[in-house]
This record gives structure tokens, sequence and C-alpha cells, in this order.
């Protein structure tokens, strides 16, 4: 049941980008094109987090099940390469995988919130990560 199924925004250049970063051999640089990298992707998060299903408590849902865990658990991960918006932990809500992809045996169909929210953010994500890594190259690359 575990799919990594991401919706993914390409960056001409980008791989050139990062691996002349990695020539350099620059700490600061390299934190600050992850810096930018995760900017962009906290423009979804909000998105994600407000269209997340919360669910309700019944009475054979378990102790353990609270409903809007599911929205607290959207986070945001970066590095030099790229950024990711995930949902849910093996530990804290393991059913995150369930409910965006859909598990056919217990009848429970997709609900592609993280999908749903990058296509609404794309425009906002596209001019942040422009405006944030021409901010990079001038002061890191330009100033020399």
């Amino acid at each position: 049941m575990a799919q990594t199924s991401r919706f993914t925004v390409r960056v001409q250049g980008m791989t050139e980008m990062t691996r002349n970063i990695r020539k350099l051999k620059s700490r600061e640089l390299n934190n600050a094109v992850r810096a930018a990298n995760k900017a962009a992707a906290e423009v979804v998060k909000p998105e994600a987090q407000s269209t997340a299903p919360v669910g309700k408590r019944d009475a054979k849902s378990s102790r353990r099940y609270k409903p809007g865990k599911l929205a607290k658990s959207v986070k945001v991960t970066a590095s030099a390469k790229g950024a990711a918006v995930k949902a849910g932990s093996a530990a804290r809500v393991p059913y995150a995988a369930a409910i965006h992809f859909g598990y056919r045996k217990r009848n429970i169909r997709p609900n592609r919130f993280l999908f749903r929210a990058m296509a609404r953010k794309s425009g906002a994500v596209s001019e942040t990560y422009e405006r944030e890594i021409s901010a990079v190259v001038r002061e890191h690359l330009e100033s020399d």
C-alpha cells in the first residue's frame, strides 16, 4: 500500500545548478538554495492543511483517533535538490496514505488533498521560487 507518487514541478536547469553548487563546496550557498526550496514549498502547506479531511469520531473509532491529526501532520522537507510537502507518519498518522491514495479493500475513496493544494498554488510556488532563487544568485554568485 505504500505509494510514493508525488505532484512534481520541474525547473529547467536545476540539475546543472545543483551540480555546480556541489562543485563550489560552499555550505552557505547550499543552505541558501535549501531555504529557497523550502520557502517555495511552504506556500502549499496552509492550503493542504485547510483542505485535509477531518473525519469524525464515532463509537467504533479507536481511542487514539483524534479528528484533525492528518491536517496537523502536514510538513515541508527541503534539500538543495528540491522540496516536498508530506502528510502523515508511520507512528502518529499511519492512515495518511490510505486517505490520500484510497484503500479499495476498506472502501476508502482517494482524497488527493495534497495534489489539489499543489495544483491550486502552483502559480504562487513558481513566483516564490523564482524570487528566492534570483535573490540567492544575486547575493552569492553575482557579488564576486
